[in-house]
């Protein structure tokens, strides 16, 4: 449990009491130790300034009412995934670029802020202390931005001009926005494409013209939009068809075994103290460049053509280091 938590837990029950509680009942509510109520008590103390005395004759902790600060002295209590939630949500819509969706989303920034800022002491600490770092993020143009997300509000077409890294050329298309994402820094559209007939993914950096159209979107099921967009590994769209079996060395499985990749991955720990992980996926684009990262730290047992692609890979990065 949050330790905000149970000050929180404590400061309510000394409030709804208008006798001493004993150190032991305390202790059996919030189910913990002597000592940690006697701590609990002291950051009540020091920490909020709240009046906590102990009556010696009736063997038992009691409130100042005359000086009890209200409860939003207290401040919000949060675990990790909800610090972490509250960081992500701030972080993302400040990535917003400025313009009407940046200004209408100002009251929900500032909100959040104050939830995050808001410490029982009354400094801001957190907002020192903590930061949610975007590696590698690139400019969205605003207008851009504005445009799809009014289409995908509206739920109409969008005429787009997309530059493509991968092939490197322009190409019109017509499509139906179906999600926005924010993906490892950066913004990306799944869209149904007019032109080729399938979903596909689109980087908002590389939309270099938009139009809304008058014409309504294409719907989709959303189990059709989950399983083309959520069951492969990484951004790419596709339903997985594969499963990489990947082996990780000791070194790199005591951050593997606590990373998620997939929803899906399965995990084996090896006698070695390396681990076994199988990850299904669709494209190897992404799922490469990750595995290229980790260097001779992971091997690719299955399926043959990704371990020749990696082995392959490896190869021509070795050429480029040999001694001249």
């Amino acid at each position: 449990m949050a330790r905000y938590e149970r000050v929180s837990q404590l400061y309510d029950l000394l409030s709804a009491s208008r006798e001493p509680l004993s150190l032991a009942s305390l202790g059996e509510s919030l189910e913990a130790s002597s000592a940690t109520v006697k701590r609990l008590v002291r950051f009540l103390r020091d920490e909020l300034g709240v009046e906590v005395h102990f009556d010696r004759e009736q063997g038992g902790y009691l409130l100042n009412r005359t000086a009890r600060p209200t409860k939003a002295v207290l401040g919000p209590a949060y675990d990790s995934q909800e610090l972490s939630a509250l960081l992500s949500a701030h972080e993302i819509l400040a990535q917003i670029p400025p313009g009407l969706f940046r200004r209408e989303t100002q009251g929900l920034r500032s909100r959040l802020q104050q939830l995050l800022y808001k410490r029982p002491t009354g400094h801001a600490g957190i907002r020192d202390r903590v930061r949610l770092v975007l590696p590698q993020r690139r400019s969205v143009d605003e207008t851009r931005f504005e445009e799809v997300l009014k289409a995908l509000s509206a739920r109409m077409r969008l005429q787009l001009r997309y530059r493509s890294r991968s092939k490197d050329e322009d190409t019109e298309r017509v499509v139906s926005p179906v999600r926005l994402t924010f993906y490892r820094s950066n913004w990306y559209l799944a869209a149904w494409c007019h032109l080729t007939q399938g979903l596909r993914i689109f980087s908002l950096d590389r939309i270099a013209e938009s139009r809304i159209t008058p014409i309504p979107a294409h719907e989709l099921p959303e189990k059709t939009i989950d399983e083309h967009l959520s069951s492969a590994y990484g951004i790419f769209e596709g339903k997985a068809t594969h499963t990489a079996h990947l082996r990780f060395t000791p070194t790199a499985a005591r951050w593997i075994a606590d990373e998620e990749w997939h929803p899906d991955q399965r995990l084996e720990h090896r006698a070695d103290g390396g681990v076994d992980l199988h990850v299904p996926y669709y494209r190897t684009t992404e799922l490469k460049m990750d595995l290229m990262r980790l260097g001779a730290e992971v091997e690719v047992l299955a399926p043959q053509a990704l371990r020749d692609q990696i082995a392959e890979a490896h190869r021509h990065a070795a050429k480029r280091y040999r001694k001249r």
